[in-house]
Order: structure tokens, then sequence, then C-alpha cells
């Protein structure tokens, strides 16, 4: 095992062990969007081929291994065909967004901007933070392949995240986030050119919410809670953050994941409860922190089989099944810091024996590491395509309109990058 890190504690290599679970949800995902151009990934150890329309030479895209290169202009236009999707890759897109047109749509019939609300359940240090800054940080002023790009809606933001980023940066390396006391919400457009087409909206958590607030808690505590319930309510879109147990997990570790489970269940079923039946929401079970059990995506997507995925979060699919109000739901296996990047921090000073049980490993950034998030750009452009099919209602999709050409850009792209989506539950609207 290899054992770069900084601090010299390796984890210890773990695996969770495959077991029966609920067979293959998949379906069809229905024509693709024609292309006439294939364009390699410049990373020698990546070397992924992407079929792209070709009017996006000289645009920047990012590879699903990271890397940003700009597409180069295609010296001989290739008869066009129709992209081949994995079935795996084909059973994650939202069954709402499966009649995309193989044409591009007529010109444009309206210019409306369309607003989609993320909300998010997790309890205190379970990744959400960290994810909501990877968010800015990493697709925020970046193309996709489509040629769309998000960005801030103010160019002063911009400068903002920035700081916030390269500060946020300085505390994971050095000590990690404080738990959060404020929920602020992020919000950042989806530009197609220079023409802004969507504003997703996402809050961020108060974690001890979950897990402080009981029924005799005191009245500010009560109107935050109703507050936040509010807010999960009025989305399009719901994150359940759950992290991965940590390596060679104590009795504590596991009773704590247990009763993750329990509370993120609790709260999902409250927020799809209050809300109408003609007001669905796409769920997504994000199974955090995969880094601090694995040492490599291979050994992660090796034995996190859909199977796995299924059993472990047993509880949170089987009530996602049964909802009529969660309309499609997939399982997305993420991490922020990047495989290699996680370390725990040196001890400071002797701890009690109880300290050492109960307490939860504080995982800091690898000092002389960069972020690679893993599998967060398929959380993110799922999580946009959904949100804009549940906002704007799923005719859009066949609307010969500039708001249905970027559902059909999202939905390539998100072919395109091969995500890691297990899919729970297909969307319930019409073919």
């Amino acid at each position: 095992m290899n054992t770069h890190r900084a601090n010299g504690n390796a984890r210890p290599k773990t695996r969770i062990a495959p077991t029966a679970g609920k067979g293959d949800t998949g379906f069809d995902l229905g024509k693709t969007a024609i292309r006439n151009m294939r364009v390699r990934c410049p990373n020698p150890a990546c070397n992924k081929v992407h079929v792209l329309n070709s009017d996006l030479a000289q645009r920047k895209g990012r590879c699903s291994c990271g890397v940003v290169f700009r597409i180069p202009a295609a010296k001989v236009a290739t008869a066009t065909s129709h992209a081949v999707v994995s079935s795996r890759q084909s059973a994650a897109i939202p069954a709402t967004v499966h009649r995309a047109h193989t044409q591009e749509p007529a010109p444009h019939q309206s210019s409306e901007v369309q607003e989609v609300h993320i909300g998010c359940i997790g309890r205190g240090m379970s990744g959400k933070s960290v994810l909501f800054h990877s968010m800015a940080d990493h697709f925020v002023g970046d193309f996709f392949l489509s040629g769309l790009s998000a960005d801030a809606g103010d160019p002063r933001e911009v400068a903002r995240m920035i700081r916030e980023t390269e500060e946020v940066h300085r505390l994971l390396r050095h000590c990690g986030l404080q738990p959060t006391d404020q929920a602020l919400e992020t919000r950042c457009c989806l530009y197609d050119g220079d023409e802004q087409r969507v504003v997703y909206k996402m809050r961020e958590v108060i974690g001890q919410i979950l897990t402080h607030t009981l029924p005799d808690s005191a009245p500010n505590l009560q109107a935050r809670y109703g507050e936040y319930l509010k807010n999960l309510v009025n989305t399009h879109v719901l994150w359940v953050l759950v992290p991965c147990p940590p390596p060679s997990p104590t009795a504590a570790d596991r009773r704590r994941y247990g009763n993750d489970l329990r509370i993120s269940l609790a709260y999902l079923r409250e927020a799809v409860r209050l809300r109408p039946l003609k007001q669905p929401a796409a769920v997504a079970l994000v199974l955090s922190k995969i880094d601090t059990l694995f040492e490599d995506a291979e050994e992660a997507r090796a034995s996190l089989t859909d199977d796995v995925l299924l059993d472990v979060l047993g509880p949170l699919v089987t009530f996602i099944e049964k909802s009529k109000r969660v309309s499609e739901a997939v399982i997305a296996p993420v991490t922020v810091f990047g495989f290699g990047n996680a370390v725990l921090p040196v001890a400071a000073g002797a701890q009690s024996e109880a300290e050492l049980v109960d307490a939860e490993p504080v995982w800091l950034l690898r000092e002389d590491a960069t972020p690679e998030p893993f599998n967060v750009d398929g959380l993110f452009l799922w999580t946009l395509l959904a949100g804009v099919v549940h906002s704007a209602g799923p005719q859009i999709l066949e609307a010969e309109s500039d708001l249905g050409s970027v559902c059909r850009k999202l939905r390539g792209d998100l072919e395109a990058i091969d995500p890691w989506l297990v899919p729970i539950k297909a969307g319930r609207m019409p073919d």
C-alpha cells in the first residue's frame, strides 16, 4: 500500500464486501444528440475519446479525468453518428430527460431565465461545506464540452469566490472547516455563450439542526428548524449526504453510520411529505469521503458495486422507491479531496480513551496537494439537468426554445463524462 502521505498516517486498506442487493433499475436513454467530431483527451494517462458537435471547435472543455483543454478544429468532418452510451451511464440519466431531439432546435421562443433550487440534508462533518466550495472552485468559470459554462452573475462575485477558495484550501490543510453556523446561499448561473439561461441556487446546511434540534428545544432552535424544512420543501433537487465510515470502523463508528441513515431518512421523509404530489423532487444520495476508504477510483468502483451501494444505503433507497413524491433518484459516490489527498492530523497532546473512541476523524488536505474532485462533475451535471426539467416541466425537453436546447446540451455533457451514478428510481414522466 502506498504510504506517501505527509504525516505518515496511511489509512488501512478496507473494502466493503459485496452483498446481495437489488437488481438493475436502469431505463432506456433513447436517442442521443447527433455528433460529427471525435476528440481525444490530451492527457496521456487518459486518452479518452469524446464525440462532439463540430461547432465546439476552439472552445475549452473538461475531460472526466479533470484535464481542461481547448477542443481542436476538425480537419475533416466525419459522417454524423449517434453516440454510444454504456448501460450504467444511460441508466443514471434522469428518465425525464430521455426524449431529446436529434436535431438542433429552431430559433428560440423565449429568453426567460429558469431558476433551479437545490436543497441538502446532512449532519455536521458529513462534507457538505467542502462539497459546496468545490462547486465554486471547479465549475464556476469553466466550460463544459457542449460550450455551456457556469459562472457568477456578477464579476465581483468571481473575485470573492477566488479569495474564499484560497482560504478554504488553507483551512483544509491545517485544521479543517469549522461547523456551519449560518446558512448561506450560493447563487451561480449557467450561460450559453453570453446568454444567461439558468440560475441555480444551493443553500448551505447547518448540520447541527439535524442532530441538536429536539421536540423541547428552545424557540430559536425550533424557528431555525422550521426555516430549514421550508427551504427543503421549496426545492427541485435534494441532496442527502452520508459520509463513508472510516477505515477499520469501531463500534462507535458503526453506530454513527447507522444514526446517519436514521436522521437523514427522517429529514428526507419530512421534506418530501410536505410537498404537493404534483411537485415531486429529484433526489441524489451522495456517499461522501470515499477517498478515506479506498486507495483509488478503480478500487472504489470494484468494491462499491451497484448492489453494494443499494444495500448499504438500504433504508434511504427503500423509502425513495416507495415515495410518490420522489420522481427520480441516483446514488453518487464522491470525493472532493481526490484519492490519496486526505490525511489524518498528527495528534496534539494526550487524549482520554473516551475521546479517542467517540471523536470522529477529521481528515485534512495533504499539505502539497490541490483538491482533485472525483465524480463531483457527474453529480453537478445530473443535478442541473434534473433541476431544469423539474422547474420548467417535462415539456421543456421537446420545446424548440433556448432552454430546451440547454437541456439537450446538459444531457450530452453528462453522457460524455461517463458519471458514476447508480439509478434508484426512474422518472414518472410519459415516454
